[in-house]
């Protein structure tokens, strides 16, 4: 099974696999946790990388591919690399990836409406922050036991997540496509930024690290726009909302164990990992002009952690010896 499962996983990302093979991957899928793991961190990986917009990069995406099979073989021979640490970022993307041979939940409309878009659901039933990206780019990071209901690819007015607990939301940028968040108390409407968003029954609390956000009432009237390092908060029961300045990076980083960087090159990212594992690392290629959004799990592995760059960046890095 393990000689065919790369081929039918990139049948996968294609879209042309057969109904046998959606079979056997779900045979395999339902063998084990690690097969699970396996798949979440390649299928996370294919759709950040498809999501990007540079022809350079997507020039390169055969080339990705064969990097990416070359790690499978690699995990097949040591079975530690991709999950030593636990639930790292790719095991929560699993939650929505695998969901798709699963059982979708639906939320969909009301009886009048029974065409609706259906809305697909991830939860965290872990004790840590969890990671995943969605079909759009979005990248949420999931707080112990919370939940999402979203739909980013079919709704025709935009892109929308139901949050129940709290989130970390880095979203893809799309004009045309307006991205809202929505809780039992308020809405975020944007078009492509960095905020985390945590409510309650009472209160809810939106923190904005980059971009702008707009906070929507419960009726969807706008009550404010936030700037980045300005934190809003909403009472339910008042209807009051109040905004004061905080650090937005600090507080991202201890609430969600997140480092994020933003508008940096190839080379800040290369030296801020270095400062964080302790390690040389040497990126040949990319575009050293060009400023990237990265962020990722303080948890995860430089291995993991590189795996992102290269795939964001189109530079191949090594750690050095």
């Amino acid at each position: 099974m393990q000689d065919n499962i790369v081929t039918i996983l990139n049948k996968q990302v294609a879209g042309s696999c057969t109904e046998e093979e959606k079979e056997l991957l779900l045979g395999w899928l339902e063998e084990s946790e690690e097969n699970r793991r396996f798949y979440s961190l390649f299928m996370a990986n294919c759709t950040l990388h498809q999501t990007l917009t540079s022809e350079a990069l997507n020039r390169d995406t055969e080339s990705m591919l064969m990097r990416l099979n070359a790690r499978i073989e690699e995990s097949e021979l040591s079975r530690s690399r991709f999950w030593k640490n636990g639930f790292t970022w790719a095991f929560a993307a699993a939650i929505a990836l695998v969901l798709g041979f699963f059982a979708l939940r639906g939320i969909g409309g009301t009886p009048a409406e029974p065409a609706a878009p259906p809305m697909e659901l991830a939860r965290n039933l872990t004790g840590n922050t969890v990671h995943m990206v969605l079909d759009d780019g979005t990248h949420v990071y999931l707080h112990p036991g919370s939940s999402i209901q979203y739909n980013v690819s079919t709704l025709p007015e935009g892109r929308e997540v139901v949050l129940c607990g709290d989130a970390y939301f880095d979203v893809a940028r799309n004009e045309s496509r307006p991205f809202t968040v929505r809780t039992s108390n308020i809405g975020v409407r944007v078009l492509g930024t960095a905020f985390s968003l945590s409510e309650s029954e009472e209160v809810s609390q939106v923190v904005l690290e980059r971009g702008s956000v707009r906070i929507l009432s419960p009726e969807g009237g706008n009550m404010v726009t936030l700037t980045p390092n300005q934190k809003a908060t909403f009472k339910s029961l008042t209807g009051d909302i109040r905004v004061e300045p905080v650090y937005a990076t600090a507080f991202v980083t201890n609430k969600y164990n997140l480092v994020a960087m933003s508008d940096v090159t190839v080379g800040q990212i290369v030296e801020r990992l270095s400062s964080i594992f302790g390690k040389r690392i040497i990126c040949k290629g990319g575009d050293e002009d060009k400023s990237y959004n990265i962020a990722f799990l303080k948890t995860d592995s430089l291995e993991d952690v590189l795996s992102i760059v290269e795939y964001l960046t189109g530079a191949q890095c090594d750690i050095s010896k």
